[in-house]
């Protein structure tokens, strides 16, 4: 699947809120890729009626934020370009820059845990990481965050990891990308010459229904016993008490990760992984 098609069934099922201040939702980024020869969308959000208008690579677009403060627009089809360019987005005396945004081929790479193996954890991965030479190619990984409904963005809690960060497939970045996602990216790029971006939404163990809203299912009849037993269990887990112990575990496991992260940091060693809040919910 590739990105426009991506980012623009995630626009329109967003349940997008008013904003008083100009803002792109997360996945726009410095050194992110968009997609060459097709139509690219940007939108976001901005003050209610409030003129926003969007330059890239010499074109010049604008939208008008509607009653919610949501704007859409579009840019023509874009040409390959290796050459880092800005996304500048006005709206009134408010501005955001983006830089380094290359054109290309953009992939989101979906799956269980075979997908979202890491370069560092795959054969052969200090060497791998040790000779990743390909600036040109980036990627995204998007937190795991379960909600019961659609989400308008996704929230990034550190600048720099790549959960939530555009980053480069070079060693100092590439080590938490998925392996997959970058030997399919190294042979794309080399066969097309083109900038490759993934966008890697994978979650190991999660299954079909894991990613179908509850809405979809309730009109079928054989769902109905799965999706009693589901509120069942989340009612007592949210009023039995549970919840409770469930923050005071991730809590307590927070810190102590964020204790080892900072000594890791200290020793220029590997960093742990952050704690996963949605295990806690089980």
């Amino acid at each position: 699947m590739h990105t426009i098609r991506f980012l623009t069934v995630f626009l329109f099922v967003c349940n997008l809120s008013a904003a008083e201040t100009l803002r792109l939702p997360n996945i726009f980024d410095n050194k992110m890729v968009l997609q060459q020869g097709k139509p690219v969308h940007i939108w976001g959000w901005a003050k209610a009626g409030a003129e926003v208008k969007a330059q890239f690579a010499g074109q010049s677009k604008s939208a008008k934020a509607d009653g919610e403060g949501q704007w859409l627009l579009l840019l023509d089809k874009l040409e390959t370009s290796f050459k880092g360019t800005e996304l500048v987005v006005t709206s009134g005396t408010e501005k955001i820059t983006l830089t380094d945004i290359l054109v290309g081929e953009v992939w989101v790479c979906g799956g269980q845990s075979n997908m979202e193996w890491s370069l560092r954890a795959s054969r052969d991965s200090d060497l791998e990481v040790a000779s990743a030479d390909s600036p040109h190619i980036r990627f995204i990984r998007l937190p795991h965050i379960a909600r019961p409904t659609a989400q308008e963005d996704f929230p990034v809690t550190d600048e720099t990891s790549s959960e939530g960060n555009w980053r480069q497939a070079i060693p100092e970045q590439v080590e938490n990308c998925t392996a997959v996602g970058y030997y399919f990216a190294q042979r794309l790029s080399r066969r097309l010459k083109v900038p490759v971006g993934l966008i890697d939404v994978s979650w190991g163990g999660t299954m079909a229904q894991h990613w179908v809203l509850k809405e979809t299912l309730k009109p079928f009849p054989e769902m109905q016993p799965y999706l009693e037993q589901f509120d069942t269990a989340m009612k007592a887990w949210r009023e039995g008490g549970e919840k409770e112990g469930a923050d005071k575990r991730y809590a307590a496991d927070l810190k102590t990760w964020e204790k080892a992260r900072a000594e890791a940091k200290a020793k220029e060693e590997r960093e742990p992984r952050r704690p996963n809040q949605n295990n806690y919910t089980t």
